[in-house]
């Protein structure tokens, strides 16, 4: 299937490749729309923030991209959602694929009841990137070293993923996840069941990960976005209703209604 060439999206940012381009998504639940014409792209080895209220589509939107919505009975998803190029939703595009290109980690640290090495190896055993228990060792060890969590977890690797703190179990997921060496990583409030100081750690540990993968974050926390992302888009009653630079929509918000959310006049 040859993918239609998209136009850049408004709030691009300038000489950024564009890693996900999104162009007049609409989403419904049988009678109920959920999304709007939405359009937006997502830089690579950067991080895109979807701040908004509750109930506004950031979630939606976000499982668009690796198709989780198709586990919805009765979702129905229109317009165009290219990854690389490449339309996501083409007939000719097994969905268990595409979320190994495109991980997720959730509001909830989910570590499988295995143990710590397990956790690491589930995805890659599956798929067959590793040849040998050697091979293994080092994608499990390189998945953790970009976790951030080697040092802490190295000597106790047969324990239970869900033994550790809950800060490390989140760390865990997303060595989980970057363990199938994905292209794009999706983030829906991952640190929203996390003290500070875990919170700090993940926030941390996503600004290096932006030098290697495309970040996109759902977070209701205003600061969060500011600290960790370069670009944000704001929605509001299933729109977009503004995309750009993060210093751009947190200091001069093209439209009203961003800067009474930002403000704090409603959300």
């Amino acid at each position: 299937m040859t993918a239609p060439v998209v136009t850049a999206a408004a709030g691009s940012l300038v000489g950024a490749r564009v890693k996900v381009a999104a162009r007049d998504i609409n989403v419904s639940y049988g009678d109920k729309q959920a999304l709007f014409d939405v359009s937006l792209d997502a830089p690579d080895r950067s991080v895109t923030a979807f701040i908004g209220p509750s109930g506004c589509g950031k979630t939606t939107f976000l499982r668009c991209i690796n198709r989780m919505n198709d586990t919805i009975e009765g979702c129905r998803v229109t317009g165009s959602l290219q990854i690389d190029g490449k339309e996501a939703y083409g007939r000719d595009v097994d969905p268990v694929v595409l979320r190994t290109r495109v991980g997720m980690v959730f509001q909830k640290p989910n570590p499988f009841p295995k143990s710590i090495y397990e956790n690491v190896a589930y995805g890659p055993r599956i798929h067959g990137m590793a040849k040998s228990k050697a091979d293994m060792d080092i994608v499990v060890e390189k998945s953790l070293r970009r976790a951030g969590l080697w040092e802490e977890v190295k000597d106790r690797l047969s324990q239970s993923g869900t033994s550790l703190s809950g800060g490390q179990q989140q760390r865990l997921v997303i060595a989980r996840t970057v363990a199938v060496d994905p292209d794009v990583i999706l983030m829906d409030e991952p640190c929203s069941a996390l003290d500070p100081i875990a919170t700090a750690k993940i926030e941390g540990l996503i600004d290096e990960m932006r030098e290697n993968y495309c970040i996109i974050i759902v977070t209701h926390s205003m600061a969060q976005a500011a600290r960790v992302s370069q670009k944000t888009a704001f929605f509001h009653l299933g729109k977009l209703i503004e995309t750009g630079a993060t210093e751009e929509i947190f200091t001069n918000p093209r439209d009203s209604r961003t800067q009474d959310y930002i403000t704090g006049r409603f959300g």
